[in-house]
């Protein structure tokens, strides 16, 4: 594979590497591979990128640079993280790891990013969700919703998706609606050298994406309601999509996972204290598992225009958003939950109101099922004859 060497300028600062390395497959489709090369104070200077073809590295560079100057630089060095809360659990040596799961069938590839569950990790996966679902239903008045993979594309765009995530969205066509596409497709389909290119030049949108949250599902539900200012809460689990590139890992980062999440609308201080409760009932639940956790304030990667960092940047100084992170496997840790204020864009995008005609306000948590069952495992093992008691 071609490999190529771009000088970043401005140099990324060592603190904002990590945030940086998020977006370079983002940058450009063709980058296959790639290392970030530091200088000696850690500050990152060059990129390389390794290529399938001969690739214009000029124009790569140019896109790499304009990432960091747009998304990266204007978020300032990241101050050390604010950890909310700590779990009784410690940290300590993983019993298993991704490939013990593969080895003993509980996990099947089905393609980049995909994988699909069975035995006693499809079984965690049930009983996680069932847990955070009691939890919401009972503990929170909850109402069960249950919601379709597919959403409209006029929702993302309402929602402000395409200005936030366009990285991620994945769209939803079908074959154009004519007789000579559907008899002549299987054979044209069997000669075309670049299958990808022949299926683009006969599809279409047909308006819908692949839903890449929950909580978008909700707040089309509640287009043009009114909400009680104590709060309205609701649940639902859904398969979730969102376009990871080649940062797909294991189960830590799927382009096709679950999510159970409780979405809460509502007053301001109604709102703010449903996170807080709920905050505090998944970290109870999280002791409960004895699982090792911290809660850290955190900020949605943010990927469109430079306003985007500074929308980073008050996300974390006004803690809107808190993670679950949970250790795996070789001194990693991933996100497996994230407790999130919106204030009253969503209200006021989708006319949601309270009583008094003002724009509601709007919260949720999320659970990513994989992530969490995957973190389960790695510290109590594949016998649930040692795990917790659910």
């Amino acid at each position: 594979m071609p490999e190529y060497s771009i000088a970043l300028s401005p140099e990324v600062p060592p603190g904002m590497a990590e945030e940086f390395a998020k977006r370079v497959y983002y940058a450009a489709s063709e980058i296959r591979g790639f290392s970030l090369v530091r200088g000696e104070n850690g500050e990152v200077r060059e990129v390389e990128f390794a290529t399938e073809d001969e690739v214009d590295a000029a124009e790569i560079g140019r896109k790499l640079n304009l990432v960091a100057q747009r998304d990266v630089l204007p978020q300032g060095e990241a101050e050390e993280v604010a950890v909310v809360w700590q779990s009784m659990a410690m940290p300590r040596a993983p019993r298993i790891g991704f490939e013990d799961l593969e080895r003993h069938g509980l996990v099947t590839r089905t393609g980049d990013g995909a994988y699909g569950a069975s035995g006693v990790l499809a079984q965690l996966l049930y009983k996680i969700d069932h847990r955070v679902r009691v939890l919401a239903v009972e503990g929170f008045g909850a109402v069960d919703n249950w919601y379709p993979a597919l959403i409209p594309t006029d929702v993302l765009h309402r929602a402000g998706y395409f200005d936030s995530f366009p990285q991620f969205l994945m769209t939803v066509g079908r074959f154009h609606s004519d007789a000579d596409v559907y008899q002549g497709f299987a054979a044209e389909f069997e000669a075309a050298r670049d299958k990808a290119k022949f299926m683009d030049s006969r599809t279409e949108h047909v308006g819908h994406c692949l839903s890449p949250t929950v909580c978008y599902h909700s707040y089309h539900q509640y287009a043009g309601r009114e909400v009680p200012d104590e709060g309205a809460v609701l649940t639902a689990t859904g398969k979730i999509f969102r376009f990871e590139s080649r940062y797909h890992h294991t189960l830590e980062r799927l382009w096709d996972f679950t999510m159970r999440e409780v979405v809460f609308f509502g007053g301001r201080k109604a709102v703010t204290d449903l996170r807080q409760n709920l905050l505090t009932a998944v970290c109870a639940l999280v002791d409960d598992l004895r699982l090792a956790a911290h809660v850290e304030v955190a900020n949605d990667p943010f990927f469109s225009n430079g306003a985007d960092a500074k929308r980073a940047m008050v996300q974390r100084a006004l803690r809107m958003k808190f993670e679950l992170h949970m250790p795996v496997v070789d001194g990693q840790t991933i996100s497996v939950g994230s407790f999130n204020l919106h204030g009253s864009k969503f209200g006021e995008a989708f006319g949601i109101t309270t009583p008094g005609g003002q724009p509601a306000y709007s919260g949720c948590i999320g659970i990513g099922l994989e992530r969490i069952a995957y973190a389960f495992l790695c510290r109590h093992g594949l016998d649930p004859s040692g795990w917790p008691e659910f």
